[in-house]
């Protein structure tokens, strides 16, 4: 029983270093390549999302790159300030990996951008802010945010995990991906009385990007009297950046 443990040990660190080999690119002993989208820089701090196709939810990094060698696409030397969230990057490191949420990675050598990539989380950080300022007194006394962005194409599982820990950094509460349903089953809203009573449910849908614009719908709800709605919305490609525009406001 005892060998059959430790051949299981194994067996389970083995498949943790290759799913490891697979989200990270090894190269020679004490190097290694991380692929990333930049989701929001804070001075010298980044917040990055893994783009490997095999990414799960929680392969999101915070990565202070002071004094670290900085590389445009082209080769050339760049600095800090040519960073920009939704930029595509490789960041090369010494292939040590720090097990938090954020994780953290060990020793940095340079930061390469590839491409410039495109903001759409930045376009929905601007848009839940803004939902969140009007109607405030659906915020009242509330502690939890939710976010159902199941119906969200425009964004992989990473980049959408690394919004909501992002948001709810910026809100100091606690934030996580939830729908309706599984708000009910989990107790946070009295399903008979259709309210959430400690925080609000932010739900996002979108169409794929196409000809630099899409349309999406986003909502907050605190109970079934008291919501409020951005609905047939336009997102389009402005420079560097995303805007959009609201077709209707509802409120409930």
């Amino acid at each position: 029983m005892k060998r059959i443990r430790i051949m299981l040990l194994i067996f389970m660190t083995v498949l943790s270093l290759v799913s490891c080999s697979n989200k990270v690119q090894l190269q020679e002993k004490g190097k290694a390549i991380l692929n990333a989208k930049i989701v929001d820089i804070n001075e010298t701090s980044l917040l990055v999302a893994n783009v490997a196709k095999d990414a799960s939810s929680s392969d999101i990094y915070q990565v202070n790159i002071e004094n670290t060698h900085i590389k445009d696409a082209d080769g050339s030397d760049a600095g800090i300030a040519d960073l920009k969230p939704g930029m595509l990057i490789d960041i090369a490191f010494d292939g040590t990996i720090m097990e938090s949420f954020p994780m953290r990675l060990g020793t940095i050598s340079s930061v390469s951008i590839k491409s410039k990539g495109e903001d759409i989380a930045g376009l929905y950080k601007k848009v839940i802010d803004d939902l969140y300022a009007v109607d405030p007194g659906l915020n009242y006394n509330i502690s939890i945010l939710a976010f159902d962005f199941t119906k969200v194409t425009n964004l992989t599982e990473t980049e959408k995990a690394a919004l909501i820990y992002l948001i709810g950094n910026s809100y100091k509460m606690e934030a996580f991906a939830s729908t309706y349903d599984e708000l009910c089953e989990q107790g946070y809203i009295d399903k008979d009385k259709m309210y959430f009573e400690k925080g609000l449910l932010i739900t996002i849908e979108d169409t794929a990007i196409s000809n630099k614009n899409f349309m999406f719908n986003a909502s907050k709800w605190r109970s079934g009297l008291g919501a409020y709605f951005f609905n047939d919305c336009t997102a389009a490609e402005s420079g560097d950046s995303w805007i959009y525009t609201i077709g209707a406001e509802m409120i409930s």
